[in-house]
């Protein structure tokens, strides 16, 4: 193939006949299962599925005791918003993202961990037949196919006696030698191909050689003077420099060589059609040195292209011979065959094209989903589908009344019945969005903000604080100081954060919105904190109200309902409750809100949840922005005639009661 130097030559020592015309489905082959367990595969490395992406979220940078550190944080990070994202909503399907997450973290450190012991235990300085034989053991443990590695490191062998080798210089030395490495040819090489450079070529000989890519701006590519040291120049300070010229005449050598390089036959060919810009190519001016070769007489451009379709008879429309003789794959062949039965009618295509339905089960299935849409009649193929019984019993299981939902999961029901079918029935998650690495995760920061306001009114009603009033807000914010600093220091002992500024800066911005949520709930003393991050649907915890309950709660309507509550409050007379959902992020609720256009039902539905858990009327529910993003302001939503009515007809619609 002449091409650029940096391209490929083509060299086919010997022709196998290819009867395409006789093609049979291959043979189905077992391939290694890339099972999530394990991180090896069949005995040798697990293919580093996504092991980038964590690499820059753990932002590893240093050594050995800076990954072990990273990794083991972000380890506790990706656990956190795991927990986090349950306690939000048990059902979605970004907690089956972040177990792959955590499964694909585990790998890299099965595998990158070891290798970081040993390259941290490396010598400054050592002879080279220390650094040899290191390397050796290293090699294998890092490469899938080490072998052309380790013959590089076996010719450096008579370098061993060399002494106070640096590090830096063993680098440099590799990498020249590793830059320039070229698989050397079998021991035999009839009956093979041969694919190497122009310049690989020198030297050989072959029976058939194939040359393609002779088109312009293929080979030879448009030359350019180098605009750091121009031609004139150039031939000023020296003779040795190459010039416009001495390039030219390089690639004559390079078609010469390639050329040279076949003894019986020699095909020379250019691409016709250029796809990408849908126009055809125009043939190299070393096609036509050739044709003048063969034939005494330089052809017309437009006469050599034409020759190129005839031969050819590819087209844009289809990139395919006419004859599936001249296929040179297998889609040109089925491209081919399927060409003339297009004109054709009756008996006399039918069944021409069976042996396409035997070669992959995938192609067959989609071939007849799209047969099946052609249909004029509307089908499931075409994203319908049409109630019977065994679609009824597929769906009963993922009944509101049969199965547990979060919040969220009903309001995407709600809005939009097809977004609950992706994320609650078919587990689909929409693409995760990383956040910018100056600033913390918006999931670590809202967990972090809401343990330290639980662990903090806990605290506070252990020692009879509650409700923290003017008199008390004093000592209060003392304890809230505390909390802070304590949380932290766990958060950031198992998180080891990438940088140390964000996240105090990140710390700071929390206290002071923490110290400013405390003094709104001192200025009022109307309803008193009883219990903290209360559950339904799952076991008290860590963290969570010991009185939570492990059973679902099911409301008036009939469906089912679980998730935390973060504070429930009782009048000063006791008769009433309050229940308080606090935000973190910006106000976007409009004023007089319900459940808005069911897409905030947090307000009534956990109302109505805390009211069917505690046996006790709930007189209102809120949701309490309570950072300087969202202005520490309140939606309160009571929980009257209205809101209980919006419930009772949603659970009756989406039953099925």
């Amino acid at each position: 193939m002449v091409l650029p130097k940096d391209e490929s030559l083509v060299v086919i020592t010997s022709v196998m006949p290819t009867e395409l015309e006789n093609r049979r489905p291959p043979d189905a082959t077992q391939e290694a299962t890339d099972h999530d367990l394990s991180p090896e595969l069949e005995g040798s490395l697990r293919t580093p599925w996504k092991w980038e992406q964590l690499i820059v979220e753990a932002a590893v940078i240093g050594g050995r005791d800076r990954w072990v550190r990273r990794l083991a944080g972000l380890e506790n990070q990706l656990g956190l918003e795991h927990e986090a994202c349950t306690k939000d909503d048990p059902g979605s399907p970004r907690l089956q993202g972040l177990a792959r997450s955590l499964r694909n973290l585990h790998h890299l450190r099965a595998f990158a961990l070891p290798i970081i012991e040993e390259l941290a235990e490396l010598p400054g300085t050592a002879s080279w037949g220390e650094w040899i034989a290191r390397l050796e053991v290293i090699v294998p443990k890092t490469l899938r196919h080490p072998e052309r590695v380790l013959g590089v490191l076996a010719d450096m062998k008579p370098m061993a006696p060399i002494q106070s080798v640096s590090l830096q210089e063993v680098r440099t030395v590799l990498h020249m030698w590793l830059a320039n490495v070229q698989k050397e040819p079998p021991a035999c090489r009839y009956g093979r191909v041969f694919v190497g450079t122009p310049e690989q070529a020198r030297g050989r000989s072959f029976e058939i050689a194939f040359v393609p890519g002779l088109a312009e701006r293929l080979f030879p590519q448009r030359l350019r003077e180098d605009p750091l040291l121009l031609d004139d120049l150039r031939k000023k300070l020296s003779p040795e420099l190459r010039v416009l010229a001495d390039r030219s005449q390089q690639e004559r050598l390079l078609l010469q060589i390639a050329v040279g390089a076949a003894r019986k036959k020699l095909f020379l060919s250019y691409p016709r059609l250029d796809i990408a810009e849908a126009r055809p190519r125009v043939p190299s001016f070393y096609a036509l040195d050739v044709m003048r070769s063969i034939t005494g007489l330089v052809p017309d451009y437009e006469v050599l292209a034409r020759e190129a379709e005839r031969n050819g008879n590819s087209r844009l429309a289809w990139p395919a011979p006419r004859e599936p003789a001249r296929a040179i794959d297998d889609s040109e062949y089925d491209l081919a065959v399927l060409w003339p039965l297009l004109t054709k009618t009756g008996s006399e295509r039918k069944g021409r094209l069976a042996y396409v339905m035997q070669l992959n089960e995938h192609l067959a299935r989609s071939l007849r989903s799209r047969w099946a849409r052609w249909k004029p009649e509307w089908s499931e193929y075409d994203g319908l589908c049409k109630k019977s019984e065994a679609v009824s019993e597929i769906l009963e299981e993922y009944q509101l009344s049969l199965r547990p939902y979060s919040v969220s999961t009903l309001q995407k029901f709600a809005v939009c019945p097809y977004q609950f079918l992706l994320s609650g029935i078919y587990r689909l998650e929409p693409r995760e969005e990383p956040a910018p690495i100056e600033q913390v995760d918006p999931l670590t920061r809202g967990e972090m903000f809401h343990r330290i306001q639980a662990r903090l009114l806990l605290e506070l009603q252990k020692s009879g604080e509650l409700p923290v009033t003017a008199s008390t807000l004093a000592m209060a914010l003392r304890r809230l100081d505390q909390t802070v600093v304590d949380v932290a220091r766990q958060y950031h002992e198992e998180l080891a954060p990438a940088i140390d500024r964000v996240w105090q800066d990140a710390i700071e911005s929390m206290r002071v919105d923490l110290r400013v949520w405390l003094e709104k709930v001192a200025s009022t003393n109307d309803w008193i904190p009883i219990h903290f991050e209360f559950g339904f649907g799952f076991r008290a915890g860590e963290g969570r109200d010991q009185v939570s309950l492990p059973e679902a709660i099911t409301l008036p309507g009939g469906a089912k309902l679980h998730g935390f509550v973060d504070l429930v409050e009782q009048s000063v007379g006791g008769q009433h409750l309050r229940v308080t959902d606090h935000k973190t992020g910006k106000n976007y609720t409009a004023k007089g809100l319900v459940v808005g256009k069911c897409e905030v039902l947090q307000p009534v539905l956990y109302g109505l949840a805390v009211e069917t858990a505690l046996k006790q009327p709930v007189l209102e529910s809120r949701l309490f922005f309570c950072t300087a993003a969202g202005g520490f302001s309140e939606r309160v939503v009571p929980l009257d005639d209205i809101a209980r009515e919006w419930q009772r007809g949603a659970s009756h619609d989406s039953t099925g009661n």
